[in-house]
């Protein structure tokens, strides 16, 4: 929230015989929200579409001067504490992604609180199944249930 201090000094006959001050408050957010502000909501709406609580959402922001990266990750998430980190840049130039690509990542680390990991005994040793064919069918049903959404699916049109 930003503020401006404005002081008025009247001068009348060369004395200075009132001054005023007062504080104007302007809430420069709500007149122009950032991309990070904007991503958030379209997290909370889609967490409202899918009936998922108690979730966080948090930009993962590489600075410019770091340089292309050759491990890239676009989201993780943290099923202990519901925390879904999502990329919301593009890689190289560091511009703004558009909000279709953010809510398909979205759609895929919401999808793992919903079909969650699990281990099987397979070829003879313990894996981890992590994405696995019903996980990839889940993440399609989220992102059909974005189109059909009223606020949601302008961002696929």
């Amino acid at each position: 929230m930003g503020s401006i201090l404005i002081q008025f000094l009247v001068l009348s006959c060369g004395f200075a015989f009132l001054a005023l001050s007062f504080e104007l408050n302007f809430n420069f957010e709500f007149i122009m929200p950032t991309h990070e502000q904007n991503c958030e909501h379209i997290f909370q709406r889609a967490c409202q579409v899918l009936k998922l609580q108690d979730f966080a959402f948090k930009p993962k922001i590489i600075k410019a001067g770091d340089g292309y990266v050759r491990n890239y990750r676009l989201g993780y998430t943290n099923l202990k504490s519901k925390l879904v980190v999502v990329d919301i840049y593009t890689q190289k130039k560091k511009k703004s992604k558009k909000y279709s690509s953010i809510l398909a990542v979205i759609a895929h680390e919401l999808a793992h609180h919903q079909k969650k990991p699990y281990r099987q005994f397979y070829m003879f040793r313990w894996i981890n199944r992590i994405h696995y064919p019903e996980f990839y069918e889940q993440v399609t049903r989220n992102i059909e249930k974005f189109k059909k959404d009223e606020l949601l699916k302008q961002f696929y049109e």
